[in-house]
């Protein structure tokens, strides 16, 4: 059994003198929960700390040890923005998911989201900037659609094409996703709930009227299962999900400008698909850029090529030195990361398909789902206590055809 008192010994000094002390657990007398929560990144580690406060008990089982750079939650930043141009169905797990993070910031003191603003790049009748602004419209979100003399007047760094405009959305921002799964895990144990990291989850079985969950040590039951295992989800569900590998490059800049509020996190889309990528400022390890939905499909996450490759920069240089060439100096890192993506790239939160009443699927992921994390969640919880989510999950219910 992977002992919990030595991480969240780590946990309360890595976050600050002023957190409440936490409870370690370095056993694991009881072996029946409420709920199992089966992967602790970004949805199962807000999973855990919602299903703990609502005052259920919960064990949540990671493979890694997290915070960890093994999956999709890790890289010190991702784009948190509300004139959506996933569309205007998001709006309200994204306004939902602000209230939770800022309610997560003054329970925990920790300054999670930064909102410096952030630029969708495209042509001005593109799908991306229409579909943006509908979503700025409905949602009555502070935005304007600039030129790309008015985006260099702004922001001296960023460098667009004749042919493109920028949506500015005044409400957006990027959020840090190493410290929001970490300060989430710290909540939840606050809450009571307990934890095993680094081990993997053999098999989820259900047995009668509970849920058999099996580790290469020990065996739990519980009444309800959340599934938030992200690229490795199909080990435990039929959920279709494409692995795709992609990568975020950190670039040194040459100027001054790249920094947050001189130089606000960007997505580009262009109309015809090619080049489209996404970049954060300058926290101080350079400024990170990577490809969206670029890759080949693995077959397992297991399988993953985790080696960088001289192509893993060049593609993302090339962009950078176009739209912002103050940011394309030295690389100074690489790192591999994940896609799951399902096939029409929106998130899954449902009960397992065909209705099963004991097993929760919560895929939000197609590389656009930290940002609403904190709702995903509250919502997986809801479902597993059977309570009504918070917010509408229709648009992300199960919709696909399994083959017999």
């Amino acid at each position: 059994m992977c002992p919990v008192f030595t991480y969240f010994h780590f946990l309360n000094s890595s976050l600050g003198s002023s957190q409440q002390p936490v409870q370690s657990h370095s056993s694991l007398p009881k072996s029946t929960f409420d709920v199992i929560i089966v992967g602790l990144g970004a949805a199962g580690s807000a999973a855990l700390y919602h299903t703990a406060r609502m005052g259920a008990t919960v064990l949540g089982i990671d493979r890694f040890i997290p915070p960890h750079i093994y999956g999709s939650t890790h890289s010190e930043s991702r784009l948190i923005r509300k004139a959506y141009l996933e569309g205007a169905k998001y709006l309200p797990l994204l306004n939902r998911s602000y209230t939770l993070w800022n309610e997560l910031e003054e329970k925990s003191s920790n300054k999670l989201m930064h909102l410096v603003g952030c630029l969708t790049i495209s042509q001005p009748e593109s799908t991306s900037i229409r579909t943006a602004r509908n979503t700025a419209e409905i949602g009555k979100i502070r935005h304007l659609v600039l030129s790309p003399d008015e985006v260099r007047q702004r922001y001296p760094a960023y460098r667009l094409r004749s042919d493109q405009v920028a949506l500015l959305d005044q409400e957006a921002g990027y959020i840090q996703p190493e410290l929001c799964v970490r300060t989430h895990l710290q909540r939840a144990v606050a809450h009571g709930a307990k934890c095993q990291f680094g081990t993997p989850v053999l098999s989820c079985t259900r047995e009668k009227n509970h849920v058999v969950v099996k580790t290469e040590q020990d065996m739990f039951t519980a009444s309800q299962v959340i599934l938030t295992a992200g690229s490795w989800i199909r080990d435990f569900a039929p959920v279709p999900v494409e692995i795709n590998r992609v990568t975020n490059s950190w670039f040194l800049p040459t100027g001054p400008h790249c920094t947050p509020r001189n130089c606000p996190p960007f997505i580009m889309e262009e109309a015809d698909g090619s080049n489209n990528c996404y970049g954060c400022s300058d926290l101080g390890y350079g400024f990170k850029i990577g490809l969206h939905h670029p890759g080949k499909p693995i077959l397992h996450p297991d399988d993953l090529d985790r080696t960088t490759h001289p192509e893993d920069e060049i593609r993302v240089r090339s962009i950078l030195k176009t739209i912002l060439p103050e940011a394309a100096g030295k690389c100074l890192n690489t790192r591999v990361c994940m896609y799951s993506n399902t096939p029409d790239k929106d998130y899954l939160i449902d009960r397992l398909h065909g209705d099963d009443p004991h097993f929760i699927v919560g895929s939000a992921c197609s590389g656009h789902g930290f940002k609403v994390s904190s709702a995903v969640g509250e919502s997986l919880a809801a479902l597993a206590l059977k309570k009504s989510p918070p917010v509408d999950l229709s648009p992300f219910k199960w919709r696909w055809t399994l083959n017999a």
